[in-house]
């Protein structure tokens, strides 16, 4: 991973004071949304969301190291804040972004994990969770058996109806090695797909949601 230049460094701390007041700051944000509504207006994909936020499960074999991976996590979320070019029009500048421990339902990955079509979260859903993408992260010997040898592997947290026929995913499950926290894989690739943009490098605009039949 290379060095960070004192600039980039001011910046991201910049950016972790948000990710840190946005953890501490109440916890009206945290409620399910009662009569939820489903957008392409911006990246969150549900109306009554106002913050990006994110939840973490952790692997039980990394539990003591939590505070340093979550704090290795906002560090990637605010690299990707800064170095962004649609992270405004995604909406996710409008309150500071949210980082939380625990995810609804508390699903943790087991066998081989696909990079197409795989499902790990509540799935079909008529309230989603506040939380735009649902990040599981795993240690080397677990992440083995669920990844093989990739870094992550995106997966449907929750579905939304958006009609009779059709539902388009709401929030994203991103599974991925503690190993590959403060990559630039992870900031370039991975957790921008997670939280619903391009890839750095991309066209620009939030990538579209997922839907299905």
């Amino acid at each position: 991973m290379r060095k960070l230049s004192n600039r980039e460094l001011a910046h991201v701390a910049a950016m972790l004071s948000l990710l840190v007041l946005g953890v501490r700051c109440g916890p009206e944000l945290q409620e399910e949304s009662d009569d939820a509504h489903f957008t392409t207006q911006n990246a969150l994909l549900v109306a009554e969301r106002r913050a990006l936020q994110l939840c973490v499960e952790l692997d039980p074999a990394l539990e003591g190291q939590s505070e340093q991976l979550l704090r290795a996590l906002e560090q990637d979320v605010a690299a990707l804040a800064e170095a962004h070019p649609d992270w405004q029009s995604a909406g996710f500048g409008r309150a500071p972004v949210r980082v939380q421990r625990g995810c609804p339902g508390a699903a943790m990955p087991s066998g081989r994990m696909q990079a197409k079509g795989e499902k790990l979260g509540p799935g079909l859903t008529s309230r989603p969770s506040p939380f735009r993408t649902f990040v599981h992260i795993l240690g080397e010997a677990k992440a083995q058996e669920v990844l093989g040898d990739e870094p992550a592997v995106r997966a449907h947290a929750e579905l939304m109806r958006v009609d009779e026929h059709m539902a388009a995913e709401v929030s994203t499950s991103l599974v991925i090695r503690a190993s590959a926290l403060g990559t630039e894989a992870l900031r370039q690739t991975w957790l921008p797909t997670g939280v619903g943009l391009k890839t750095l490098g991309e066209s620009a605009g939030p990538a579209s949601p997922d839907s299905v039949k």
